[in-house]
């Protein structure tokens, strides 16, 4: 995958949070229609701290020589901070925001960031690309169960 298609494609996933919660009730975003995995509310949540963190470790890349990236743990986040009371449509927003700000500072890198590294505590060395693509490959990971649950509620995406 080129740079440019790599933002293009992470680009294009801004308004994806807001398209997976549209025409759902409060009650259908805080269900669990697939028993033991998070709500819709809690997965929109996610996403939105995932790319904030990898929004952080982009700039850090960019910015500093090979920073040292630290994981998190999700379950932990979904459980402590409390998704199920937070606003889903803020989250909606502040994802969109999030990744349209990044992406005006991708698009205006030299091709030669994007080979720019960091080194993840749990994955090794990291490029700038590898961070763009792992974060599109997210999104659409979690869009998989997203349609599960909306499926289930009978409000197919």
């Amino acid at each position: 995958m080129t740079n440019a298609t790599a933002i293009d494609r992470f680009a294009a996933g801004a308004g994806t949070p807001a398209a997976w919660i549209r025409g759902l009730s409060p009650q259908e975003l805080i269900a669990f229609p697939v028993p033991g995995t998070w709500s819709i509310q809690q997965l929109v949540h996610h996403v939105l701290d995932s790319d904030l963190i990898a929004v952080h470790r982009m700039k850090r890349i960019i910015a500093e020589e090979n920073p040292l990236l630290i994981g998190y743990d999700e379950t932990l986040f979904a459980k402590k901070l409390g998704y199920e009371r937070m606003d889903v449509a803020m989250a909606c927003d502040c994802f969109r925001l999030n990744r349209e700000l990044m992406v005006q500072i991708l698009r205006g890198l030299p091709e030669e960031a994007f080979i720019r590294t960091g080194v993840h505590n749990q994955y090794g060395k990291l490029t700038l690309l590898d961070l763009v693509k792992t974060y599109i490959k997210h999104l659409e990971h979690h869009e998989t169960f997203l349609r599960e649950k909306r499926a289930r509620l009978g409000k197919p995406l």
